[in-house]
C-alpha cells in the first residue's frame, strides 16, 4: 500500500470519528433540551395547578364584599365574565369547567353580595339563591351571644332556621385562612361569629349569613392584631377561647385586661394552678341560670374547668373587639383568683394574690 493510501485511509477514519462524535455530542444536546423542556413543562403546569386551586377554593384573597347583579337567563360563560370583571375570580375556564362537573346551569336573577375569599361552591351557592334584595332586616348581635343565641336570633326574624345554620356552622368547609387548623366539630364555629350589626336577607341562606359574620371577623382581626398574637406565642384559637371566658366574666370592660391576666397567669403556671375555675364554661354546657348547684359541678365535660385542665375545648360565646385585645394583650400582675364584689352592684370584682387571700375576701362578704 502506498503512503498516499495510508494518509487516505487515516483521513478517511478520522472524519468518520468526528462525524460520530458529531451525532453523539448532538445527541446530547438534543436530550439535554428535551429534558429541560419536559422540566419547564412541569413547572408551568404546577404553577398553574396552584394558581387554580387558589382561585377555586378562595384561598390567598382577602374578604373584600363585592355586590353583583345578575339579569334573567345568565349563563355560565355570561357569569363567569361577571365574576372575573369583579375580580371574584382568576380563571373563566376553570368556573365553567367546575359547573360542568357539577351540572350547574342556571343562576338566579337581580341583586347579590358577594366576597372576594368565597370560593367556587360559596359563590354558585349564592348566585343561585332566590334572590330577596328588597326584603331584609337589620340585626344587631350583641357582644357574648353564643351560636345558639345567634340562631335563634336569626330564626325569629325570619333570616334562616337555627337547626339548619347550627348544621352547617358544624360541617361546611368554610375557605377562612383563620378555621384551617379548627376541626370540624360542634360548636367549631364559636367564638368566629362577630358581634355587630348587620343586614340579613330575609330566607337568607345559612351559608351567606355565616360567611357575613366570618368575613367580618377577618376584617377586625387586624394585621397588627395577628402579628402580637404570633409575638406571644399563641394562636387566633387561643386568643378566640380565652377572650370568650373574659367576655362572660367581666362585667365593666376595664377589668377585662386584668381578669385575661388571672387567666394567663394561671396558664403559664399549670403545675400550681392546674384548673382554671371558671365556671361561664361550665354554664355553656348546662344553659345560663343564676346559681350552679352542686350536681353541676360535678359534671363530666371538658367545659366544667374545676375538673379539666387547662382551656375548654371550644370558645364559649362570641367575643367583641375589647375582648380579644385583652386576650392578646393581657395586663401584666400576680393576681391568680378573682371573685364578684358582692357590696358593689356594678358586677365588679375583687383580686387576690394567694388563695389565703382570696378566701379572707370571701369571708369577708359573708
Amino acid at each position: 500500500m502506498s503512503n498516499y493510501e495510508s494518509q487516505h485511509d487515516n483521513t478517511t477514519t478520522n472524519e468518520k470519528t468526528k462525524k460520530k462524535k458529531k451525532k453523539r455530542s448532538s445527541g446530547c444536546l438534543s436530550f439535554l433540551a428535551y429534558i429541560l423542556f419536559v422540566i419547564g413543562v412541569s413547572f408551568a403546569l404546577s404553577t398553574l395547578a396552584i394558581t387554580v386551586a387558589n382561585d377555586m377554593f378562595g384561598l390567598v384573597q382577602d374578604d373584600t364584599p363585592v355586590m353583583m347583579s345578575l339579569d334573567e337567563g345568565a349563563t355560565v360563560g355570561e357569569v363567569s365574565v361577571k365574576l372575573k370583571e369583579k375580580e371574584l375570580i382568576d380563571h373563566k375556564w376553570a368556573f365553567k369547567l367546575y359547573c360542568k362537573l357539577k351540572h350547574v346551569e342556571d343562576f338566579s336573577t337581580g341583586d347579590f353580595e358577594l366576597a372576594s375569599n368565597m370560593d367556587y361552591g360559596q359563590l354558585i351557592s349564592e348566585l343561585r339563591r332566590a334572590n330577596q334584595k328588597t326584603e331584609t332586616v337589620t340585626l344587631t348581635i350583641p357582644e357574648g351571644y353564643n351560636i345558639q343565641q345567634i340562631a335563634e336570633l336569626l330564626e325569629s326574624s325570619r333570616v334562616c332556621g337555627k337547626k339548619d345554620l347550627i348544621e352547617t356552622a358544624n360541617t361546611y368547609d368554610f375557605a377562612h385562612e383563620f378555621l384551617e387548623n379548627v376541626p370540624m366539630v360542634e360548636n367549631r364555629l364559636e367564638g368566629y361569629l362577630f358581634p355587630d350589626t348587620y343586614e340579613f336577607y330575609i330566607n337568607e341562606r345559612p351559608v351567606s349569613a355565616l360567611n357575613k359574620m366570618l368575613n367580618n371577623f377577618n376584617k377586625k382581626y387586624t394585621d397588627e392584631m395577628r402579628k402580637l398574637t404570633e409575638e406571644h406565642g399563641t394562636t387566633i384559637a387561643e386568643v378566640v377561647n380565652i377572650a370568650s371566658l373574659i367576655e362572660k366574666e367581666a362585667k365593666l370592660s376595664k377589668e377585662q385586661g386584668t381578669i385575661s391576666g388571672v387567666i394567663h397567669n394561671r396558664l403559664n403556671n399549670a403545675a400550681a394552678y392546674p384548673y382554671l375555675d371558671i365556671d361561664a364554661a361550665l354554664l355553656y354546657v348546662t344553659g345560663h341560670k343564676e346559681q350552679l348547684t352542686a350536681e353541676d359541678l360535678q359534671i363530666d365535660s371538658p367545659y366544667n374547668l374545676r375538673k379539666s385542665k387547662g382551656l375548654p375545648p371550644t370558645a364559649i360565646c362570641n367575643p367583641g373587639i375589647g375582648a380579644l385585645l385583652a386576650a392578646i394583650s393581657p395586663e401584666e400582675h400576680n393576681y391568680h383568683y378573682y371573685v364578684v364584689d358582692k357590696n358593689a352592684d356594678n358586677g365588679s370584682h375583687i383580686f387576690s394574690s394567694t388563695l389565703d387571700e382570696h378566701n379572707a375576701v370571701i369571708a369577708s362578704m359573708q
